[in-house]
């Protein structure tokens, strides 16, 4: 503990609650990287991780909302488009993606929620030195991740962006919604490919478990090629090793996550 947060207690009868809730829970890093950032903002304030069973997730949420000290919630798989209807007003970016990654309570009583994840990807391509802007984009995952994720390319100024998902009429409605919103982006569903391609974004929930494929076939890539995962692990997923055997540069999970702590911290009005 450090000297300046000696007077804070770790948690009391006054502390306030976030939460992050998902299926699963475990592997979870936000609790411990944005507590650290509430502590450090002087916060009597803890994110903690629920594991929210899907069979029981509608009472859930309604019982988590009902709780008086809880003032925001953070959604991870496979809940951030279960979760809309939970909310009574969705901001500009939610709105347009479907799906959102957390919720704060109004000073009214009402919910209010967006999505992040895309801005904590396009955050970390750009520090990276892989601007979207005039490049050929391919997603894989058309899901609450990768929705947002492909609206945050698109806006960006991509010039083309090419969507898989398993379930092809999902891809299609999201390339759909892409050309609608984003009309400059030439937005549309296909197979996965790495040819005239110049970033590769895995947004699916592969790589997760330990025993898990690579999400598609990569070969040889030329260095110039970046590859970018979602999933939070401490090194590189299989996907982004092999990436990086090619000289490729590569942007992890975390990547991801630190471009989104100080969105969701001004989000939930802990920082500025």
């Amino acid at each position: 503990m450090n000297a300046s947060d000696q007077d804070l207690p770790i948690v009391d009868g006054a502390t306030r609650l976030y939460g992050i809730i998902g299926d699963p829970i475990a592997q979870v890093k936000s609790p411990e990287i944005l507590t650290a950032r509430i502590r450090a903002a002087r916060r009597n304030a803890l994110l903690l991780p629920m594991h929210v069973k899907p069979e029981l997730f509608d009472e859930t949420v309604r019982g988590l909302k009902a709780l008086a000290n809880l003032d925001g919630i953070v959604i991870t798989v496979p809940y951030k488009l279960r979760i809309v209807p939970f909310v009574d007003r969705l901001m500009p970016t939610g709105a347009r993606v479907g799906a959102i990654n957390a919720m704060r309570r109004e000073p009214d009583g009402t919910w209010i929620g967006d999505m992040f994840d895309g801005k904590g990807m396009l955050r970390g391509l750009r520090e990276r030195g892989a601007d979207p802007k005039g490049l050929q984009v391919m997603l894989l995952g058309a899901g609450g991740a990768g929705s947002a994720i492909a609206d945050a390319i698109a806006d960006a100024g991509a010039a083309s962006l090419t969507i898989f998902d398993v379930d092809k009429a999902k891809a299609a409605e999201l390339a759909n919604r892409i050309a609608k919103f984003h009309p400059s982006c030439k937005a549309t569903a296909g197979e996965p490919t790495v040819e005239g391609i110049d970033i590769l974004i895995n947004a699916t929930p592969i790589g997760m478990a330990e025993n898990d494929p690579l999400p598609m076939k990569l070969g040889k890539l030329d260095p110039k090629f970046v590859a970018a995962d979602v999933i939070v692990k401490p090194g590189p997923t299989p996907f982004l090793k092999q990436a990086e055997a090619s000289g490729c540069r590569i942007v992890g999970g975390r990547a991801m996550i630190g471009g989104q702590v100080s969105e969701l911290l001004r989000f939930f009005g802990i920082e500025r």
